[in-house]
């Protein structure tokens, strides 16, 4: 995700590293060496790549650059304390290094300098209890004090951390909730306009076919094909079908059902068709269980959850139906081992005429989504490729 995509960003970002970069110079022409030697060189060399990387950061933004961008401040801070022994908030750089890496927004990256930047610390501990050097005497005077500030101070930087990924996650989350929600409510729209415009052909031109095969003044070998024709006649209503499903209004939310009798209803229905793949169906929901949802539409989404995982599996095998009960909520786990799903096919499961089935429309479990927002509960998929999937039907327990 591009984070300076518009202009004022961009500003505020060019401004604040010219600061910085205004800082590192200015430390360069205020060193107390009096010559231009070895560190001023090394201290320069830092300036000027950091600089560089930091200036390029808004138009490369890859995990390369972010990484190497981080390693090479550490580095910076870790020559500039070893060359600057007398001066105490060289420290504080160290132990606020891993804070950095927080304003990329990237775990891995965190992870890594955080653990690198505890073990550098703990060794620059080692050298200064070591070293008869009186450059560090800052450091000696309350050696253990030190250490556990140190610490101290890392746990804080991990706290932080953790606050804010998990609160950018939360907000990513309830902005995906309000894009499928938006997807969902235009897509139902134009579905909904679209199936009224061609069910009425659709039913006069079956009509006329139904006339015409009784017809008993048309040969034989002339009605040879309307059985053909009826038959897609009959897919393209049961597509209709769905698109007018989607655009339902939100009535019947105070509906409740009993889930076990649902889910036995479902299996009973269903057991043929699993026993013509050489499918076994077991069912472990020991409660009668109240959930907010209408009998008809919880039947609706079982049926596509459990068809799914039937059809998913060629040699056969089972599908699990489990249920757990956690306070106000009520889950239904319906588990295949079929041929799974990578992680672009997970990504893409729910969105408008995604499919993969070669006569699917890519709208049933789009169905399946808006049945369970609309009750409040939800559904989520937990998948790996060649190990099965498992679906986990979430609902608000009835009052």
């Amino acid at each position: 995700m591009k984070e300076f995509n518009q202009l004022p960003n961009l500003r505020l970002y060019r401004f604040m590293i010219m600061i910085v970069i205004a800082v590192m110079i200015l430390g360069i022409f205020t060193s107390p060496f009096e010559s231009f030697g070895m560190r001023i060189s090394v201290q320069s060399i830092f300036v000027v790549l950091i600089s560089i990387l930091l200036w390029m950061y808004p138009n490369k933004e890859t995990n390369s650059l972010k990484g190497s961008l981080i390693f090479l401040i550490a580095a910076y801070f870790y020559a500039i304390f070893l060359m600057y022994q007398e001066t105490s908030l060289n420290f504080i750089f160290i132990a606020l290094l891993p804070t950095v890496a927080i304003g990329f927004y990237h775990k891995k990256l965190f992870y890594s300098i955080f653990i690198l930047n505890f073990v550098g610390a703990m060794w620059l501990f080692f050298h200064v209890y070591s070293s008869t050097n009186p450059g560090f005497a800052y450091l000696k005077n309350d050696f253990t004090g030190n250490i556990l500030d140190f610490i101290g101070s890392q746990a804080i930087v991990y706290f932080v951390f953790f606050m804010t990924t998990n609160r950018i996650e939360k907000i990513q989350q309830y902005n995906e909730q309000i894009q499928s929600t938006e997807r969902l409510k235009t897509t139902g729209q134009l579905a909904a306009a679209v199936a009224h415009e061609i069910r009425n052909p659709i039913a006069v031109v079956k009509g006329f076919l139904q006339f015409y095969r009784e017809d008993e003044s048309i040969p034989a070998h002339a009605k040879e094909h309307f059985k053909l024709m009826l038959g897609e006649m009959d897919q393209a209503e049961i597509v209709i079908q769905d698109f007018l499903s989607l655009a339902k209004p939100n009535d019947e939310q105070s509906a409740t059902v009993n889930a076990r009798e649902a889910v036995n209803s479902v299996v009973d229905l269903l057991s043929s068709y699993a026993s013509m793949n050489n499918i076994r169906l077991s069912i472990d929901v020991p409660e009668p269980t109240m959930v907010n949802c209408s009998k008809v539409e919880l039947k609706q989404v079982l049926v596509n959850i459990i068809k799914n995982g039937i059809e998913s599996m060629k040699f056969g095998g089972d599908v699990q139906i489990s249920s757990q009960s956690t306070g106000n909520y009520f889950t239904l786990k319906v588990s295949d081992n079929g041929v799974g799903l990578d992680e672009h096919e997970l990504k893409e499961l729910g969105k408008p005429f995604y499919t993969l089935k070669s006569s699917g429309t890519g709208l049933g479990l789009m169905i399946c989504y808006n049945i369970m927002n609309k009750y409040g509960g939800s559904l989520n998929f937990k998948s790996k490729k060649g190990e099965g999937t498992t679906v986990y039907l979430t609902f608000k327990k009835a009052d």
